[in-house]
């Protein structure tokens, strides 16, 4: 072979080194996009789900399993600063053996009509919080579980999608593991929130917004997420309002 033969064959062979490459990267995006545009269209239907059942919905997301859900919550609306998504068992036993102990020789009886309120009484005196809002799988015909089974979408992670990092109005911190879940209020609102799915190169947003729930798929990470995160409703800092809230 000449050297000019033997360049055009290198030539060939990068050309459909750069296709397969280009072919590739085509197809994994088309995953990207469509786990980008089911998590949006999912998150959409939860905020519509608030105002039908005048109920607390919450989307969750496990950042380990690459798995995301979506749960109506009862009881109380308010959202504690950085609250686990999931009840902390032994702690919760720890802090009940306490207060029963604390209790002992005391009949639960003449502090609560019924084992339950007993039983959160035990938990007061230990100091530890009992949280009034209990969350379950939703139930949705139209779009979800009619059974309440669990509305559950898990993203295409043996093609490499994952969640990448999210923002939750709640957490002081993004999260890039474990559990975290983003609140949509019956009134209409939610809390601000930043979710980014990637396939290890190319990332897509989805933005929540407060003041009307409203979501929005955006290609590409935002440049500064705290054009997003850190205002409220009335276009003021949220570190300014806690701030003023603290001196008053």
């Amino acid at each position: 072979m000449t050297i000019l033969e033997m360049m055009i064959v290198l030539a060939i062979i990068g050309a459909m080194m750069v296709l397969a490459r280009t072919g590739f990267r085509m197809l994994t995006k088309a995953d990207l996009v469509e786990n980008s545009t089911e998590l949006s269209a999912v998150m959409r239907r939860a905020s519509a789900l608030a105002i039908e059942k005048g109920e607390l919905i919450r989307v969750t997301f496990d950042m380990d399993k690459q798995v995301y859900a979506v749960e109506q919550c009862q009881g109380t609306e308010a959202i504690e600063r950085n609250e686990a998504i999931r009840p902390d068992d032994e702690k919760t036993k720890r802090a009940k053996d306490k207060g029963t102990e604390r209790l002992r020789g005391v009949p639960m009886q003449a502090l609560a009509p019924d084992p339950e309120a007993a039983t959160k009484n035990a938990l007061a005196i230990a100091g530890h919080h009992i949280a009034d809002r209990v969350c379950m799988p939703v139930e949705d015909g139209e779009s979800g579980d009619a059974e309440g089974k669990g509305f559950i979408r898990t993203l295409k992670a043996g093609k490499g999608i994952k969640f990448k990092e999210i923002w939750v109005q709640h957490r002081d911190d993004s999260v890039t593991k474990g559990q975290v879940a983003v609140y949509f209020f019956p009134n209409g609102s939610s809390e601000k929130a930043i979710v980014e799915l990637t396939d290890g190169s190319e990332i897509f947003s989805v933005l929540v917004y407060g003041l009307t729930g409203r979501i929005q798929l955006k290609d590409g990470e935002l440049r500064d997420v705290n054009d997003h995160m850190l205002k409220n409703v009335l276009g003021d800092k949220d570190a300014q309002r806690d701030a003023e809230g603290a001196r008053q």
